[in-house]
């Protein structure tokens, strides 16, 4: 019987899209802090309800750069899974409180959902499989076990 390495091995297949997620945040980040006056438009009120723009935009790239340092630190040095799951947590959490604030701003105003809904549910959905990938690394490498100590 053919032996197949489709299934939890193909979790560690996720690099190039936790790059992605990362870029994806500091590009938002960047978008955020351009000049003007953003969250006057009705989709993005909510969020200037919590924090200002630059507080959101500064808050995204720091995700997005101190995700591809962990990035970089897995790639280039060592192994190290719980920066990598640290990372997809934090992004999955920026992510979908981007898609919650949205709709409930889209349910107030009630106008349609903006487009951007529909991205930050499919990242945050992206971030959960980075997340389970990393989390399946860990387990693999006994990042938590009690061996040698």
């Amino acid at each position: 019987m053919p032996t197949s390495n489709v299934g939890m091995t193909s979790l560690n297949k996720t690099r190039s899209t936790e790059w992605l997620l990362a870029c994806c945040a500091i590009a938002w980040g960047c978008a955020i802090l351009q000049p003007g006056e953003l969250f006057e438009i009705s989709s993005y009120q909510m969020l200037g309800l919590i924090m200002r723009e630059t507080t959101w935009g500064a808050l995204a790239i720091l995700i997005g750069c101190l995700r591809c340092l962990g990035l970089a630190v897995n790639g280039w040095w060592r192994r190290s899974p719980i920066l990598r799951a640290l990372g997809s947590y934090a992004s999955g959490f920026f992510w979908l409180s981007l898609c919650i604030l949205q709709f409930a701003a889209a349910r107030k105003s009630g106008l349609g959902l903006p487009p951007g809904v529909y991205f930050y549910i499919v990242f945050f959905g992206f971030e959960g499989w980075c997340l389970a990938a990393a989390g399946y690394d860990m387990q693999k490498a006994g990042s938590f076990s009690m061996r040698g100590r």
